[in-house]
């Protein structure tokens, strides 16, 4: 009888936390009207949208909603997420970015990754840059603008015309950013599952 209370307890509480689990966008823009000026994606021209990333999150996914402009599919680019520090974050031009990840054009629309552990991060504001590195190939992928209607909007823009990232001037993005909770409701029904089963031992072992 014990055994099967135990296993009720466990399924009930993982489907419990299943839900608290999914994907959870913390950064949604919107997909752009296109009505707007359309900005450059190249090695000297950048775009980043701040959010706010609240603590035991990890970021999951980014997407860019992206046009070929002057590239074609197989366009390569970067991904990079800053802190909003004074010392070191999106303005500290000898900063660097907390992390970063290669993404690739392949066709007009959101375009992104998935299945990123970016993880250890303080709850604050964070910026998600869309860069041309070094080993990236854009010459001058479009983003479209104005974004709106998304169901996070960003707290603010910023760009970097090579001499720095500024917000003044700062036009709208399609942008979006997916977290999950660290699962310590897990770890929790993990410790709860071992707490009993070892009260259940120790009676056992009493009655002998």
């Amino acid at each position: 009888m014990f055994k099967q209370l135990l296993s009720f307890c466990a399924v009930a509480a993982l489907v419990a936390v299943q839900p608290a689990l999914a994907d959870t966008l913390v950064l949604d823009t919107g997909t752009p009207s296109g009505s707007g000026f359309p900005m450059t994606l190249d090695g000297s021209d950048f775009v980043a949208a701040k959010f706010h990333l609240d603590a035991d999150k990890t970021i999951t996914g980014v997407q860019a909603y992206l046009n070929a402009g002057l590239d074609s599919s197989g366009a390569t680019f970067t991904f990079a997420l800053y802190s909003n520090d004074t010392v070191g974050g999106l303005f500290d031009r000898f900063g660097g970015s907390v992390y970063s990840a290669q993404g690739t054009y392949s066709a007009d629309g959101w375009t992104g990754l998935t299945g990123l552990n970016w993880s250890g991060l303080g709850a604050g504001d964070y910026w998600l840059a869309l860069e041309v590195g070094a080993t990236d190939s854009a010459s001058g992928l479009s983003l479209p603008s104005p974004a709106s209607g998304g169901t996070a909007a960003a707290l603010a823009y910023a760009f970097n015309a090579g001499s720095g990232y500024q917000t003044p001037g700062a036009q709208s993005f399609g942008a979006q950013v997916s977290t999950v909770p660290v699962p310590g409701a897990v770890w929790l029904l993990g410790s709860g599952l071992a707490g009993l089963a070892g009260l259940r031992r120790k009676r056992a072992l009493t009655a002998v």
